[in-house]
């Protein structure tokens, strides 16, 4: 397997902690609950996607690119990483295309974005193939004007960015206890990205461990014809012959609500009984929809609760600071 000679740029300390939720986990039934810490990557406030942005930024600095561009929902944490990114490896320029609702302002990963002098195009409501239109339009036109432009697709999903959670389970594997390497893996799921990685890092390195995706914003049937396409060419890159049939992926799609980006009452929930049980943070509207998935599974013993359980918190953190309005109502704030 060719994956410790392909290029990869460090830009976090490894391993992230693996660590004991004991007070949730009786709270919900469960034998163990361990949470792997990829909220606490070191760049730019962290989270998951700075395990791809390695490889991906090793592959822009090997094409000579000058100008990075990619796309995302207003607050996109991988938009936020991939500004930030781009600064530690000396690109000045980082185009960011985010489609949602209309813009309300700086907040959130959008005071970063800004912070890491990024050149934020806000498309009202797009979708992703718009945004993709507008990203090839925009790497057209710099290509003509002789720049070396390069395109990172929504999520860092790529073969290439699918690269970091193949070794993020080589990790993982390191630290589980001979006992918990059957563990079910919960992880978010938005592109797809970490979850063709992940399912390909388990089948190398955690053979008896069960990879479970919540989704957050895609449908089931949706996120299997994204890893059917990815992982193959992932698989190609490091020269090995491990076929992954999406068919046989754990994923549940009825925890994301409305769609990408709006709360629901049980990620609501869900992020206020992590943080009152044990000290974690999560955004409501990412990381949060996947603990509310994990919490309700556990309870309604949708999953054997005498089996370990790790959780993949991918972070998303500067998002709750995007919806403080959520939380308003049950301030316990008195004025003096």
């Amino acid at each position: 397997m060719r994956l410790d000679s392909i290029a990869r740029i460090p830009l976090t300390a490894l391993p992230t902690p693996l660590e004991e939720a004991p007070v949730l986990a009786e709270r919900i039934g469960l034998r163990k609950l361990l949470i792997k810490r990829d909220d606490c990557t070191t760049l730019a406030l962290g989270g998951n996607k700075v395990r791809k942005l390695e490889y991906l930024m090793a592959d822009v600095v090997a094409k000579g690119a000058d100008v990075v561009i990619t796309c995302g929902g207003p607050q996109s944490n991988f938009a936020r990483l991939t500004a930030a990114a781009c600064r530690k490896v000396g690109i000045d320029r980082c185009i960011l295309f985010l489609g949602g609702p209309d813009f309300e302002g700086l907040k959130g990963n959008l005071v970063l974005d800004v912070m890491f002098d990024a050149d934020i195009r806000f498309m009202c409501d797009a979708t992703v193939d718009e945004m993709n239109s507008a990203m090839q339009a925009e790497s057209d036109k710099l290509a003509a004007e002789g720049h070396k432009p390069y395109i990172i697709p929504v999520g860092g999903s790529s073969p290439v960015g699918a690269l970091g959670y193949i070794s993020g389970m080589r990790e993982l594997a390191s630290q589980l206890e001979d006992d918990d390497k059957d563990a079910y893996i919960f992880l978010t799921v938005g592109s797809a990205g970490t979850l063709t990685g992940t399912t390909i890092g388990a089948k190398l390195f955690l053979p008896e461990a069960q990879v479970v995706g919540i989704s957050v914003s895609r449908t089931a049937a949706n996120i299997r014809e994204i890893v059917g396409r990815v992982a193959p060419e992932t698989t190609k890159l490091l020269g090995i012959d491990c076929p992954i049939d999406p068919n046989s992926i754990r994923l549940e799609d009825s925890y994301y609500g409305e769609k990408y980006g709006v709360s629901t009452e049980a990620g609501n929930a869900a992020a206020l009984e992590l943080a009152r049980t044990e000290a974690l943070l999560v955004d409501p509207v990412y990381t949060g929809k996947a603990v509310s998935g994990l919490l309700d599974m556990a309870r309604r013993k949708l999953i054997d609760t005498d089996r370990s359980v790790v959780f993949m918190h991918t972070g998303g953190v500067p998002i709750l600071f995007a919806f403080e309005h959520e939380f308003r109502d049950i301030a316990k704030l008195t004025r003096m």
